[in-house]
């Protein structure tokens, strides 16, 4: 990978840096966390002058990933529906495979945070919703 990255990025006289291995899962389930890695990718491709278009872009991405991520890519590749797609539709995939979109914590800390006036005090929406 290295040869072929440094040798496609030697034209434009810079150095790709190297891109963290996504497994799917982890920090990977970070919204922001996943969006910086999908643009350093795209930023290599094209800083390498490859076309993300290309078969050859779907091919260095799966390079970059691990677990399930690799297999979700594996059989993105291998489905006759999916499998002549460009990178930037399998990103799409991906990021709906990596981030949920609704996480259990963030619903009941955005509940937890609702505050209500009763009786001139502010209470927890909680306390409000048992005394209802």
């Amino acid at each position: 990978m290295e040869s072929i990255t440094s040798s496609v990025c030697g034209s434009s006289k810079l150095k790709a840096p190297k891109l963290e291995k996504n497994n799917g899962s982890g920090k990977w389930k970070e919204a922001a966390i996943l969006d910086n890695w999908v643009n350093d990718a795209m930023d290599i491709l094209e800083v390498g002058e490859l076309d993300p278009e290309a078969r050859q872009a779907m091919i260095w991405l799966g390079w970059h990933l691990q677990g399930e991520a690799n297999i979700l890519h594996a059989s993105y590749r291998k489905n006759p529906e999916t499998k002549n797609d460009i990178v930037l539709e399998f990103l799409k995939v991906l990021r709906k495979f990596c981030v949920p979109f609704i996480s259990d914590n963030k619903l009941w800390t955005k509940f937890q945070a609702i505050r209500q006036t009763q009786n001139g005090r502010t209470n927890p929406i909680q306390q409000v919703v048992n005394k209802i």
